[in-house]
Protein backbone atom coordinates (compact mmCIF):
# COMPACT_ATOMS: atom_id res chain seq x y z
CA UNK A 1 0.00 0.00 0.00
CA UNK A 2 1.33 3.27 -1.14
CA UNK A 3 1.78 6.44 1.22
CA UNK A 4 -1.03 9.06 1.05
CA UNK A 5 1.06 11.50 2.58
CA UNK A 6 3.17 13.64 0.07
CA UNK A 7 2.35 11.66 -3.01
CA UNK A 8 2.21 12.91 -5.85
CA UNK A 9 -1.49 13.48 -5.60
CA UNK A 10 -1.72 15.36 -2.45
CA UNK A 11 1.68 17.27 -3.20
CA UNK A 12 -0.28 18.24 -6.56
CA UNK A 13 -3.56 19.52 -4.97
CA UNK A 14 -1.08 21.86 -2.72
CA UNK A 15 0.52 23.20 -5.29
CA UNK A 16 -2.77 23.50 -7.16
CA UNK A 17 -4.34 25.78 -4.49
CA UNK A 18 -0.62 27.77 -4.50
CA UNK A 19 -0.74 28.28 -8.20
CA UNK A 20 -4.63 28.90 -8.14
CA UNK A 21 -4.19 31.90 -5.61
CA UNK A 22 -1.39 33.06 -7.37
CA UNK A 23 -3.21 33.06 -10.88
CA UNK A 24 -2.46 34.57 -13.40
CA UNK A 25 0.88 34.67 -12.50
CA UNK A 26 3.30 31.96 -13.63
CA UNK A 27 5.64 30.26 -10.98
CA UNK A 28 8.74 28.81 -11.20
CA UNK A 29 10.05 25.25 -9.03
CA UNK A 30 12.14 27.34 -6.47
CA UNK A 31 8.86 29.46 -5.87
CA UNK A 32 6.79 26.95 -5.40
CA UNK A 33 8.91 24.73 -3.15
CA UNK A 34 9.30 28.31 -0.65
CA UNK A 35 5.22 28.84 -1.24
CA UNK A 36 4.31 24.94 0.17
CA UNK A 37 6.61 25.05 3.11
CA UNK A 38 5.05 28.29 4.02
CA UNK A 39 1.49 26.55 3.37
CA UNK A 40 2.08 23.79 5.56
CA UNK A 41 4.52 25.85 8.34
CA UNK A 42 2.85 29.08 8.12
CA UNK A 43 3.89 29.81 11.39
CA UNK A 44 7.37 29.44 10.61
CA UNK A 45 6.85 32.52 8.51
CA UNK A 46 4.75 34.76 11.51
CA UNK A 47 1.54 33.42 9.57
CA UNK A 48 -1.29 31.62 10.95
CA UNK A 49 -0.96 28.48 12.44
CA UNK A 50 1.05 25.78 10.65
CA UNK A 51 -1.37 22.84 9.17
CA UNK A 52 1.28 20.54 10.22
CA UNK A 53 3.17 19.89 13.59
CA UNK A 54 6.22 21.64 14.60
CA UNK A 55 8.34 18.50 14.26
CA UNK A 56 12.14 19.36 14.82
CA UNK A 57 14.47 19.61 11.65
CA UNK A 58 11.14 20.07 9.58
CA UNK A 59 13.53 22.61 7.34
CA UNK A 60 15.00 19.27 6.23
CA UNK A 61 11.98 18.75 4.00
CA UNK A 62 12.97 21.45 1.88
CA UNK A 63 15.73 19.24 0.71
CA UNK A 64 12.76 16.18 -0.72
CA UNK A 65 10.11 18.72 -1.41
CA UNK A 66 11.55 19.74 -4.87
CA UNK A 67 10.85 15.93 -6.08
CA UNK A 68 6.88 15.99 -4.71
CA UNK A 69 6.75 19.19 -6.56
CA UNK A 70 7.67 18.15 -9.33
CA UNK A 71 5.92 14.96 -9.13
CA UNK A 72 2.75 16.57 -8.03
CA UNK A 73 2.88 18.70 -11.01
CA UNK A 74 3.38 16.31 -13.47
CA UNK A 75 -0.31 14.90 -12.22
CA UNK A 76 -1.96 18.35 -11.93
CA UNK A 77 -0.15 18.84 -15.94
CA UNK A 78 -1.87 15.77 -16.95
CA UNK A 79 -5.06 16.06 -15.48
CA UNK A 80 -5.39 19.31 -17.42
CA UNK A 81 -5.50 21.45 -13.99
CA UNK A 82 -2.18 23.26 -14.53
CA UNK A 83 0.16 24.41 -17.62
CA UNK A 84 3.90 24.80 -17.76
CA UNK A 85 5.95 26.60 -20.66
CA UNK A 86 9.91 27.75 -20.72
CA UNK A 87 10.45 30.98 -20.23
CA UNK A 88 13.90 32.79 -20.18
CA UNK A 89 13.55 32.75 -16.61
CA UNK A 90 13.34 28.60 -16.61
CA UNK A 91 9.99 26.60 -16.56
CA UNK A 92 7.32 28.12 -14.88
CA UNK A 93 3.97 26.84 -14.12
CA UNK A 94 0.21 28.42 -13.87
CA UNK A 95 -3.01 27.58 -13.18
CA UNK A 96 -5.53 26.40 -16.25
CA UNK A 97 -8.60 27.66 -16.77
CA UNK A 98 -10.65 24.45 -15.39
CA UNK A 99 -8.49 24.31 -11.52
CA UNK A 100 -9.80 26.95 -9.73
CA UNK A 101 -13.40 25.15 -10.57
CA UNK A 102 -11.89 22.06 -9.84
CA UNK A 103 -10.80 23.39 -6.26
CA UNK A 104 -14.26 24.65 -5.28
CA UNK A 105 -15.33 20.72 -5.46
CA UNK A 106 -13.15 19.84 -2.45
CA UNK A 107 -15.55 20.30 0.79
CA UNK A 108 -13.36 19.31 3.52
CA UNK A 109 -12.09 21.01 6.32
CA UNK A 110 -8.87 20.25 5.77
CA UNK A 111 -9.02 21.60 1.91
CA UNK A 112 -10.85 25.03 3.29
CA UNK A 113 -7.71 25.09 5.58
CA UNK A 114 -5.41 24.69 2.44
CA UNK A 115 -7.12 27.17 0.41
CA UNK A 116 -6.74 29.53 3.70
CA UNK A 117 -3.02 29.23 4.36
CA UNK A 118 -2.58 29.46 0.08
CA UNK A 119 -3.99 32.38 0.34
CA UNK A 120 -2.38 33.81 2.94
CA UNK A 121 1.40 32.26 1.84
CA UNK A 122 0.75 33.62 -2.04
CA UNK A 123 -0.22 37.36 -0.38
CA UNK A 124 3.16 37.03 1.81
CA UNK A 125 5.73 35.60 -0.64
CA UNK A 126 3.86 35.04 -4.11
CA UNK A 127 5.31 38.70 -5.31
CA UNK A 128 8.80 39.06 -3.62
CA UNK A 129 11.59 39.63 -5.92
CA UNK A 130 14.27 36.81 -5.86
CA UNK A 131 16.20 38.11 -3.24
CA UNK A 132 13.58 38.78 -0.71
CA UNK A 133 12.73 35.39 -1.58
CA UNK A 134 16.36 34.15 -0.68
CA UNK A 135 16.32 35.68 2.36
CA UNK A 136 13.44 34.37 3.54
CA UNK A 137 14.51 30.93 2.75
CA UNK A 138 17.97 31.41 4.82
CA UNK A 139 15.52 32.87 8.03
CA UNK A 140 13.72 29.24 7.39
CA UNK A 141 16.81 27.05 7.41
CA UNK A 142 18.91 29.24 9.76
CA UNK A 143 16.78 26.96 12.71
CA UNK A 144 17.61 24.02 11.58
CA UNK A 145 21.07 23.76 13.22
CA UNK A 146 19.82 24.96 16.73
CA UNK A 147 16.68 22.09 16.72
CA UNK A 148 19.31 19.73 15.62
CA UNK A 149 21.82 20.49 18.92
CA UNK A 150 17.99 20.23 20.60
CA UNK A 151 17.41 17.23 19.12
CA UNK A 152 20.99 15.93 20.03
CA UNK A 153 21.25 17.03 23.61
CA UNK A 154 17.48 15.93 24.25
CA UNK A 155 18.43 12.24 22.97
CA UNK A 156 21.97 11.93 24.91
CA UNK A 157 23.47 11.82 21.43
CA UNK A 158 26.76 13.96 20.90
CA UNK A 159 28.35 13.11 17.21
Amino acid sequence: MSNPLNSPLEVGMRVLMILVEAFPAHLDINRLVLLDHGLLHSADLNGPESLHPPIPVRVGELGVKRQHIEDGLHVMIRAGLAEMSPEDSGIEFWASESSESFLKLLESEYARALHDRAHWVVEELGAVDGARLRERMREISSHWAEEFEVMQHESGNDI
